[in-house]
């Protein structure tokens, strides 16, 4: 069975991979044998030449303390046909939940005056009178 080719959203989510690892200064030896994987496989996904099965990347997302959703921020994949037009109302709960505990993982990163920040530009939104 041939291999299914490497897409540009591939690439993207690699990328994004490559710049997670680096950043959080974990080897890609060390985060391979986090998720029963190899150095090489780690460096092929960042580098674009493999696909990441959907195993793969939840390992990787709970190994790197970030939700799924994460790889794709900021993708440009190509456009598919939408077969489902309005989204299921269960996932948006769960969106809501990846997008919570997405802070609840990032606000302890923050200074003090970058939480003020962030609570004060919450706050600006409450503020708003919708017309």
């Amino acid at each position: 069975m041939a291999k299914p080719a490497v897409t540009d959203l591939d690439r993207q989510i690699g990328l994004r991979l490559k710049k997670l690892r680096q950043q959080a200064d974990i080897s890609a030896v060390a985060l391979a044998d986090a998720i029963g994987s190899t150095q090489q496989q780690i460096s092929r996904y960042e580098n674009g030449q493999n696909k990441l099965s959907a195993a793969q990347l939840y390992l990787l997302a709970q190994s790197l303390c970030v939700p799924i959703s994460w790889f794709f921020l900021d993708c440009d994949p190509d456009p598919v046909p939408r077969l489902v037009k309005q989204m299921p109302a269960h996932y948006l709960r769960n969106t809501l939940d990846e997008e919570i505990n997405s802070l609840r993982n990032l606000w302890p990163k923050l200074t003090q005056n970058q939480r003020t920040a962030m609570l004060k530009l919450l706050d600006s939104f409450m503020d708003r009178k919708d017309t």
